[in-house]
């Protein structure tokens, strides 16, 4: 696969690789993909699949991001028909993306979302698809 270069406007710490497209790449219509790029969890993968993804530092959240600045129900990721969406759960320190914050805001390829110090990028298969 030749190298992709998709057209991001981050501050992310950790840019993404070449496997990480080709995961982006892979993608199923319905889908999408964060890809943690700041924070003790840089460079994981959580995968967007489900109608709602709670993240929070409650050891049954979706995404456990442990850690004094993200709430125990901090935000959750809603799949609105082919959107998805990031929505603040009331957390003390709220969510944000693009470093605006926010309560509920539909999402677009290379938003960041920051869930206390965590920093997340969103994706989903047309990313890499309008980067060829």
């Amino acid at each position: 696969m030749p190298a992709l270069s998709i057209p991001v406007v981050t501050s992310a710490d950790r840019p993404l690789t070449q496997d990480d497209l080709e995961t982006i790449a892979k993608l199923s219509e319905g889908t999408a993909l964060l890809i943690s790029t700041r924070g003790a969890v840089s460079g994981s993968r959580y995968l967007l699949d489900e109608d709602e993804v709670t993240v929070g530092r409650d050891p049954n959240a979706d995404i456990l991001l442990d850690d004094s600045t993200v709430s125990r129900a901090h935000a959750l990721f809603r799949r609105v028909g082919n959107d998805f969406h990031v929505v603040d759960a009331g957390s003390l320190n709220g969510t944000y993306v693009n470093r605006e914050r926010v309560d509920d805001v539909m999402l677009h390829n290379g938003d960041e979302i920051m869930v206390g110090k965590f920093r997340l990028v969103f994706f989903t298969k047309s990313a890499v698809v309008s980067a060829r």
